[in-house]
């Protein structure tokens, strides 16, 4: 019995002077910050006219497309918010998040409200995602109007990891 106090006294011991030797606490990695770049391939601010609508047509539908880069050292796994700054009352929203032609994507339904995606999107270190791993669109009923769209993609686990773009879509008659 006294040699098992012997061990434990000695092992108490060696751990509290163990623990005394440490300079600093043991702190977690820091998380990245502006790493991730989103960039509009047609532009930020797009017009569209309605024309001479066919017969039957009762909608436009405009697409717009945005690339995002990795510029960070490591994967990183992503969510996409729309949020509707602005829209007429004819007009809805929507967008595509993933790559769709593989089956690692998917395609939400028009909205007129916000809409934070359901599904995770991974961007490999040092890359940019192709235009249509994110495509976004807008639904006129072919009465024209202003539409105000912003997109904030944010990494997993690290929302301060994020960036921001603001489409501003108009519909001319």
């Amino acid at each position: 019995m006294k040699k098992l106090q012997i061990l434990m006294a000695i092992a108490l011991l060696s751990f509290m002077f163990s623990c005394s030797e440490e300079d600093s606490p043991v702190v977690p990695d820091a998380k990245e910050t502006n790493s991730i770049e989103l960039t509009a391939v047609e532009g930020t601010d797009i017009t569209k006219s309605i024309g001479f609508p066919q017969e039957g047509q009762t909608e436009l539908i405009i697409s717009y497309h945005t690339t995002i880069t990795n510029k960070g050292t490591r994967d990183i796994l992503l969510y996409a918010k729309m949020e509707i700054m602005e829209m007429a009352d004819g007009q809805f929203s929507y967008f595509c998040w993933g790559d769709i032609d593989n089956n690692e994507g998917t395609c939400y339904p028009p909205l007129k409200e916000d809409f934070l995606s359901d599904r995770i999107m991974t961007v490999k270190a040092g890359t940019t995602t192709p235009p249509g791993n994110f495509l976004q669109y807008i639904s006129d009923d072919l009465q024209g109007g202003v539409a105000k769209i912003r997109y904030i993609v944010y990494e997993k686990e690290n929302e301060a990891n994020r960036d921001t773009i603001i489409y501003n879509i108009t519909v001319t008659k």
